[in-house]
């Protein structure tokens, strides 16, 4: 087991090297390049979220390898606690806005605009920084110390609320829009929907998204439950951990490998033959 934080240090280097250029350059074609609309600012935002996450790995590796530093410790576990709420939170944001584009295509033409879409990422964000802002002490417990004193009660609460908020709910609310996104398509035969670039992007995040986090908070319930041994559930953990980094990095990805397309989508609001069914959106 002395390999272990090597072992993890090479994984957490190697996501960090990974992720640090790729969010980067997302973030960079998503703020600069792309004409402001409001599918863009969600995934801007989006963008932004991955790129501070993977950017505060190394204090993350300070918190685990050099113990003394308490504050490192809980400033890496909010970080953690923001990035899965502000994630969880975007991704259902947007997923929503995808099925009142469906559903309410004139009035989304008339009033969706950047300038709404600003509003809802603020008041995304508070939220995020409400509910992370408790939750400093859900660092995963690989390699390191589990000797600080933690309330037991409180902890399986706030991690069943971590769970429910940062997770379940937001799953059943993207499935639920994305489902009727796709009956809408189907119904409707609107091919304009079916080849929407941000909903194709979109169904490349979510899944990779709670795929990715869902050891996170299963090892949790697992850690709380008293019945598993612990050194297990820190190697455990621990992956986990890592799982939610490379999460981080596959999400460029999406957006680098549908990149020309997504950055001629807006154009299409230019075209007067196509309705806004498909998300074209007026730019401002």
């Amino acid at each position: 087991m002395e390999f272990l934080p090597i072992f993890f240090l090479v994984l957490y280097g190697l996501a960090f090297l990974a992720g640090a250029p790729l969010n980067g350059y997302v973030l960079f074609i998503t703020g600069c390049r792309e004409q402001r609309t409001a599918s863009a600012m969600w995934f801007l935002n989006r963008a932004v979220s991955d790129f501070i996450f993977i950017i505060c790995l190394p204090l993350r590796l300070t918190s685990i390898f050099i113990q003394d530093m308490e504050w490192a410790r809980r400033l890496s576990s909010s970080i953690n606690s923001l990035h899965m709420f502000s994630s969880a939170f975007l991704l259902t944001a947007i997923s929503i806005d995808r099925c009142i584009l469906a559903a309410r295509p004139e009035w989304a033409q008339k009033c969706r605009t950047p300038c709404l879409a600003f509003w809802g990422v603020l008041i995304t964000w508070a939220l995020s920084l409400g509910f992370s802002s408790r939750y400093e002490f859900l660092i995963p417990p690989a390699i390191t110390s589990m000797n600080f004193p933690l309330d037991e009660g409180g902890v399986k609460a706030a991690i069943t609320i971590h769970f429910l908020a940062g997770f379940l709910i937001p799953l059943a609310l993207i499935l639920i829009s994305i489902v009727y996104v796709l009956q809408a398509s189907r119904l409707r035969r609107n091919r304009l929907i079916q080849a929407n670039q941000p909903l194709k992007i979109l169904l490349g995040l979510i899944p990779t998204f709670f795929l990715c986090w869902l050891p996170y908070h299963v090892f949790y319930f697992l850690w709380i439950s008293a019945t598993h041994p612990w050194p297990l559930l820190g190697i455990g953990s621990a992956f986990a951990c890592v799982f939610t980094y490379v999460n981080s990095c596959l999400n460029p990805i999406f957006y680098l490998t549908m990149e020309e397309e997504f950055l001629r989508y807006p154009q299409c609001a230019h075209n007067p033959h196509r309705t806004d069914h498909s998300g074209s959106e007026t730019v401002v």
